[in-house]
């Protein structure tokens, strides 16, 4: 019985341990800010990143993070990663894929699935029904994801069709957004 609880302890201190990574992991990214609005660009998002004396010669790729003094990005297809200096930069584009839009749609079914199973078994164990309602709460999570996950990847892709051609467009330089490292 020893052995169990020292893997037990060992396994919650190193997932307690690996927490605050995570935790850095999904809020790091490319802080934007003007006028003391903020905005996050997301490490592996797409971006289009314009030069600032030439708008037209234009980099769009996966942002991948920043060096200390340029942004690093990887194009559709390519191997390698690019270095965008900070001070060659005029503009940065973004705009969510399909893919996202979809990604997101399937997230709200998922959601909603596990809303109606914890609903259906607390109300059922409120109603008497013992520990067995969490059995059927679980039984009503696995239902109801058949009909909510494909329906919100189908939100999701009705959403990306509806704000096609939506681009957010951050103009960097003095008296516009800037980059805060």
């Amino acid at each position: 019985m020893k052995r169990y609880t020292k893997g037990l302890i060992a396994g919650i201190l190193l997932t307690a341990s690996a927490l605050p990574l995570i935790a850095q992991e999904d809020a790091s990214g490319l802080t934007l800010e003007k006028d003391g609005e903020q905005v996050l660009i997301s490490l592996d998002e797409w971006v289009t990143v314009s030069i600032a004396y030439d708008p037209s010669n234009t980099v769009r790729g996966i942002y991948l993070g920043m060096t200390v003094d340029a942004l690093r990005i990887q194009e559709k297809g390519e191997s390698f990663q690019m270095d965008i200096p900070i001070d060659k930069i005029g503009s940065i584009f973004r705009v969510k894929t399909k893919k996202e839009y979809v990604r997101d749609g399937i997230k709200f079914g998922r959601l909603v699935s596990r809303g109606l199973g914890v609903s259906a078994a607390l109300t059922s164990f409120i109603a008497g029904a013992g520990l067995s309602s969490f059995i059927f709460g679980g039984i009503m999570v696995v239902g109801s994801s058949i009909i909510t996950v494909p329906g919100g990847a189908l939100l999701g892709s009705i959403h990306a069709q509806a704000a096609e051609g939506e681009v957010v467009e951050y103009v960097i330089g003095d008296g516009e957004w800037v980059i805060v490292k």
